[in-house]
């Protein structure tokens, strides 16, 4: 008898904890996502524009001894345009020109123009990169990107992905 009322004080325990509902918690609190758009690019592609522009006077010299880049730049443009259109050259996706064509076909004037052309512009993306805090990669990347959207169709076109396309 004197275990009878700490039997039924079990039981009871027991029963209680046994019927006691489940109980989910949800949580009222939704997370939704932010969207954050950066265009880190924009800056690059100002000082780029601002690098090749006649009006600014930015220190774009190779030696003491060259001339203004832009103004090399400006006397092979009409010599590019007529290698680019005959599919000679090509813009390759680092922001320099690339020959497109059989290594027969192509003379050494093309080949001496294409040179001087990527020289310059790699001193080009230097001097953005070390106004920038970028790279000079970073810099060729958008100049590349930048060149493919304003290229005329007839050109050819490295895509990011590293295929040759003559843009339509």
């Amino acid at each position: 008898m004197r275990y009878v009322p700490l039997f039924l004080a079990a039981a009871v325990g027991a029963a209680v904890c046994g019927c006691t509902p489940t109980i989910k918690t949800e949580s009222e609190v939704t997370i939704k996502p932010v969207q954050i758009d950066l265009n880190v690019n924009l800056k690059v592609d100002k000082e780029l524009t601002q690098a090749l522009s006649p009006d600014s006077k930015p220190d774009l010299k190779a030696d003491p001894n060259s001339s203004d880049v832009r103004e090399r730049r400006r006397a092979r443009r009409d010599q590019i345009k007529a290698f680019k259109s005959a599919q000679l050259l090509g813009e390759n996706n680092k922001g320099l020109l690339e020959v497109r064509t059989e290594n027969g076909k192509v003379t050494d004037q093309v080949r001496k123009v294409m040179e001087a052309e990527n020289s310059d512009r790699r001193l080009v993306f230097e001097v953005v990169a070390q106004k920038q805090n970028s790279t000079p990669e970073f810099v060729a990347q958008r100049w590349a990107a930048r060149m493919a959207e304003r290229a005329p169709s007839g050109v050819w076109i490295q895509t990011a992905g590293g295929d040759w396309q003559v843009k339509p």
